[in-house]
């Protein structure tokens, strides 16, 4: 990365130059920042922690002390389900949308990072599904947000999600039925297996929000306008 340009002389007042200076410095350090981080590599070190410390109980009675733990991993993580019940209310639609594109991404990068080259097949085969719906609710939010689309164009873009996300979790279990019980693949299907389960749940808090923006009367300018840019 080159060096931040040197420091313009303002004492002769030129505020010109000493904002040139302060646009490229903090450019430089974006640049500096985007090219040390990999948010995708984060987020699969991240759920391979708490993989890593999932085992196999020998018996329902007497689970082992890296189980409860795990467990109290889990509730604390990113996909917990109390982080999830907060966005249940019709209002945060934003948010929802947010957190489902979110999370189909990172499911995208955990099955690609951390499930076995035997299984880069069938996962890949079942993660274009995924990767559909992320990018319809991209679309979604983008036209929500911007007020570009209209009721019905919105709850297509939805079903189109809610399809792809329902035939990813079809074609997942079979893979985890496919599985040795057990073993890190099982273990990581399984997990992306309940994420999808909330994520679910999620989309059909879309589909509620949605049905109540475009159908609040007693807010009609919530409404997006297919005209309005």
């Amino acid at each position: 990365m080159s060096e931040a340009a040197p420091r313009p002389d303002t004492t002769i007042g030129d505020e010109a130059a000493f904002d040139a200076w302060l646009a490229a410095t903090d450019s430089a350090l974006h640049q500096k920042v985007a090219a040390a981080v990999h948010l995708d590599a984060g987020r699969a070190q991240i759920f391979a922690a708490a993989v890593a410390m999932e085992t196999v109980p020998v018996t329902a009675e007497e689970p082992p002390e890296q189980w409860a733990h795990l467990e109290a991993v889990l509730r604390e993580a990113a996909d917990s389900i109390a982080h999830w019940v907060v966005l249940a209310g019709p209002h945060t639609l934003s948010q929802q949308l947010t957190k489902a594109i979110s999370t189909t991404r990172t499911m995208t990068v955990v099955g690609r990072a951390l499930l076995p080259d035997s299984l880069s097949a069938p996962w890949g085969l079942a993660a274009d599904f995924l990767t559909e719906s992320h990018l319809h609710l991209t679309q979604l939010r983008g036209g929500i947000i911007h007020r570009t689309i209209g009721r019905d164009e919105a709850l297509a873009l939805h079903a189109r999600s809610h399809g792809g996300v329902s035939t990813f979790q079809a074609a997942l279990q079979h893979s985890v039925n496919a599985t040795a019980p057990g073993s890190k693949a099982h273990v990581v299907m399984t997990r992306l297996l309940a994420t999808t389960e909330m994520l679910l749940v999620l989309l059909r808090w879309n589909r509620d929000s949605i049905e109540h923006l475009f159908d609040d009367s007693d807010h009609p300018s919530h409404a997006p306008s297919a005209n309005h840019r």
